[in-house]
């Protein structure tokens, strides 16, 4: 594609729509139909939140919706890992270190949230905090962790599946 070309770059970024990038597609899919539906909704909440912060929604709004997000991520890494578990996922012990750091991650974001006071202020750091930290956490979820590590056990859960019929 010609950079002279008028279409390129002539949609910004900034002016889109952040749930379009982070919206949940077929391949996404580590096709196990649990697993599917609780990344979704993850993907659906995450957009959500990141759209939110963007149009300057209420912090309480904000921390409820994060707040949201950590406990299905939980609980969420914690159903992943029983079934990763049962198939004997060769890799589990390197997944679930992966989800530990996830959710320490999370824990901190939750802080951040968390120290933000009636008016919207911060007791200590930049307004960019937390929502940055959410972004990462929230991107790094959805494009890095699943689109990676969670593919990555997706051939052990097919091949599960054949020796049970």
């Amino acid at each position: 594609m010609s950079m002279n070309n008028p279409l390129f770059g002539r949609i910004q970024l900034q002016n889109q729509s952040i749930k379009n990038l982070v919206e949940w597609g077929d391949h996404f899919s580590v096709e196990h139909p649990e697993i599917d539906a609780q990344h979704k909704a993850l993907f659906d909440l995450g957009g959500s939140i990141l759209e939110n912060w963007r149009n300057g929604e209420s912090f309480d709004t904000l921390r409820s919706a994060v707040d949201k997000f950590s406990n299905l991520l939980s609980a969420h890494f914690s159903y992943e890992e029983k079934v990763l578990a049962e198939i004997g996922y060769s890799s589990i012990d390197e997944h679930i270190a992966e989800h530990r750091s996830m959710l320490k991650e999370m824990a901190i974001v939750r802080d951040e949230f968390n120290r933000i006071d009636e008016n919207g202020k911060l007791s200590k750091g930049s307004m960019l905090a937390p929502g940055w930290p959410a972004t990462q956490l929230i991107l790094g979820f959805i494009i890095g962790h699943v689109s990676t590590s969670d593919m990555s056990y997706c051939r052990s859960i097919n091949e599960s599946r054949k020796g049970c019929e």
